[in-house]
């Protein structure tokens, strides 16, 4: 199986998409909101949030799971004090023409994007990144959004492309300082993209797990942030963790 790897902050997650993972991705949703929004808070306060949540999770999973995505990752923790706005779908599209020249596709994608589109290579491979803002009036916005697709064909399988697309949102200023923050922690990730063959798939134990474990780092980072207990006749702290986002805990995650 032709698949890659991406670079991920610490406190973001990523989610299955494919039709085989819908029960795997209905039961991370539901963890990632009993964590967010635990039932022991009041529900007439935590229902309307507990709600909001699950519909942005879902809403973004299944708009990847239609567009035939791998996954869909997602931001849940601030990033220096900021909520990161946006999502990005990973997807592997497998033409079947062995024959195909990426160079021309490429050429082709840059002549219809215009000045919207710039020509890079990651990895050492060619690729475009296309970017353009549009409407968000079927999401129920009235701000525009940036959305940022790169195309990255595979060094050695013609016909294989790498599709990465994220969307960010802004309050109505798409060249805000904070939304090119954001678009930039976007594209460092996207520019960490390395192909790889895979024997096999992960398994729904292994997501699962993989969810779990993210979830148990989110709230060891929290219980530090929470500062030491000092009360009486309590020994030493243990040593503050880091905080998520530090540029040394990012984890590898595959599509």
């Amino acid at each position: 199986m032709i698949d890659f790897e991406l670079l991920v902050p610490d406190g973001w997650v990523q989610i299955p998409t494919t039709a085989e993972t819908a029960r795997v991705r209905a039961r991370v949703i539901d963890e990632l909101i009993r964590h967010h929004l635990p039932d022991s808070l009041p529900r007439d306060k935590a229902g309307p949030y507990r709600r909001m949540l699950r519909k942005e999770l879902v809403a973004a999973t299944d708009d990847a799971s239609r567009q035939g995505a791998r996954s869909v990752l997602l931001p849940l923790e601030e990033f220096n004090g900021m909520k990161m706005p946006g999502s990005l779908v990973v997807t592997v599209i497998e033409s079947g023409n062995e024959d195909e020249d990426a160079e021309a596709m490429l050429a082709s994608l840059l002549a219809d994007a215009g000045d919207s589109g710039t020509y890079l290579e990651i990895d050492g491979v060619p690729a475009v990144r296309l970017a353009t803002v549009i409407d968000t009036g079927r999401l129920g916005r009235k701000q525009p959004a940036w959305r940022v697709s790169y195309y990255v064909s595979h060094p050695e399988a013609p016909g294989v492309w790498g599709l990465l697309t994220y969307t960010v949102l802004t309050d109505g200023d798409v060249d805000a300082e904070p939304v090119r923050a954001v678009m930039l922690v976007f594209d460092v990730i996207v520019s960490s993209l390395r192909w790889e063959d895979r024997i096999d798939v992960p398994t729904e134990e292994e997501v699962l797990a993989e969810a779990d474990a993210f979830l148990a780092r989110v709230e060891a980072a929290e219980a530090a942030a929470a500062g030491p207990d000092t009360s009486p006749g309590e020994g030493p702290a243990a040593p503050r963790a880091e905080a998520p986002g530090a540029p040394h805990e990012a984890d590898v995650k595959r599509t």
